[in-house]
């Protein structure tokens, strides 16, 4: 019956009639509706950017790439380490790879860039992500043949099916060393005769496919046997290209691996990204943290609205005292006053920030058209869109730290009020 009772002032205080409070009331269930939107689409969109960006790592870069530590150390040889590599069970395909940086120059625009040659028989699961990515042309990596990003294409002014003048980096490195030893050289003879021997014997590959640049990254890709020829290889690779099952498990999956393979040593896909991924998570903390503050703001309207209350109300709980009322049940008309605030705020935040998440590419247009701005200028890049990523147990933290938040905001004036004299109260 006392809970009945209790229940009805919270009510009643919460709506009257002849006063101010019901507006503030309003704003205070307005108050922490925002706070809770902004905590549930900043985390999912902020979420949402590291996903897509370990997707695009995942979807563009090999797994694990497998090389010799040290070229001059004793070490299994290649085929034997394909062998290894191919039987693990989480291997989805591994292949021998040629690979290093690429001078790539068409008359005067010069650029450069890492390859990798495979075979796309062996590496099937390596080209077949990568064909998301292909803006023109195809992976069919014929011999001859080199598929480039976007970025480099249009640094060289290039199109499909047009030549490219490629140079492998011990090329460059050597005709660099030929310079230094010119430059030491004081017989004149000597060095016209060094001239003479600096050539960087440019080889002529045709451009079979573009790649987004966005999404795949900028790493170029050719046959296994034009690789093996560029970079002076002859019947040997640079190393294994390995697929996995699980890209997030590929930290376990190298190191028993390597263990198999004394003298080589593994890349990862996460070493591509790691830095951007840990400074991903940095910025989710602290934008954690200034969310979690923002919602202690909100959370200071339901003491707001409890202190007007029960300022309002003096008279009336000095009278629920004086007719024997404990200060418990008075404390819990507040509670269930800031409760209700709480979950009718809560309630609105959530599905606002829902609908915000739904809306927000739509949101972003509105905002871009009425500011001027260019909408959907490219279309189909990486993030050419809002990303967002929703975790059930986010909503429910940001939902219990609300409510929380809301009853200890409700708590402290409810303590205080039923701790007034009867007798003070009525006399005032």
């Amino acid at each position: 019956m006392l809970n009945q009772a209790s229940l009805f002032l919270a009510l009643r205080y919460l709506r009257p009639r002849r006063s101010f409070v019901s507006v503030i009331t309003v704003i205070s269930i307005l108050g922490i509706a925002v706070g809770v939107l902004m905590m549930v689409v900043v985390r999912a969109v902020m979420l949402g950017f590291e996903v897509d960006f370990r997707e695009a790592l995942v979807g563009a870069e090999p797994h694990v790439l497998v090389s010799k530590a040290d070229a001059a150390a004793q070490s299994k040889p290649w085929p034997e380490v394909l062998k290894i590599a191919s039987a693990q069970p989480e291997t989805v395909s591994a292949s021998a790879y040629a690979g290093g940086v690429l001078y790539m120059a068409v008359e005067d625009l010069q650029t450069g860039t890492l390859v990798l040659g495979v075979n796309p028989a062996e590496a099937q699961a390596l080209v077949a992500k990568l064909k998301p990515h292909l803006l023109a042309g195809s992976l069919s990596l014929e011999p001859g043949s080199l598929v480039i990003s976007d970025y480099h294409a249009q640094s060289l002014g290039v199109q499909i099916g047009d030549e490219i003048s490629v140079y492998a980096e011990q090329n460059v490195n050597q005709a660099v060393r030929q310079y230094g030893a010119l430059n030491e050289e004081e017989s004149e003879e000597k060095k016209q005769a060094i001239r003479d021997q600096i050539k960087l014997h440019p080889q002529k590959l045709r451009l079979a496919g573009v790649l987004r640049s966005e999404t795949s990254g900028y790493n170029g890709y050719l046959s296994l046997q034009t690789g093996q020829q560029l970079f002076q290889l002859g019947a040997e690779v640079t190393g294994i290209a390995i697929e996995v099952k699980d890209p997030q498990t590929v930290t376990t999956f190298a190191t028993p691996l390597l263990a198999q393979l004394p003298g080589w040593k593994a890349t990862l896909w996460t070493d591509a990204g790691e830095s951007r991924l840990a400074a991903m998570q940095n910025e989710q903390t602290m934008m954690q943290f200034v969310l979690s503050i923002i919602a202690l703001v909100a959370a200071f309207s339901v003491m707001n609205t409890t202190i007007t209350v029960t300022v309002q109300k003096r008279r009336e709980i000095g009278v629920l005292a004086a007719l024997g009322s404990r200060q418990g049940q008075i404390v819990n008309i507040f509670l269930i006053q800031a409760v209700i605030v709480g979950l009718l705020g809560t309630g609105l935040g959530l599905i606002g920030s829902l609908l915000v998440l739904w809306l927000r590419n739509d949101i972003r247009e509105l905002i871009t058209l009425i500011t001027g701005g260019q909408v959907h200028a490219v279309e189909g890049v990486f993030l050419s869109s809002i990303p967002a990523h929703i975790q059930p147990w986010d909503i429910a933290l940001t939902c219990t730290l609300s409510l929380g938040l809301c009853i200890l905001a409700g708590f402290l004036p409810a303590w205080f009020a039923a701790r007034v004299d009867p007798a003070v109260a009525l006399r005032d």
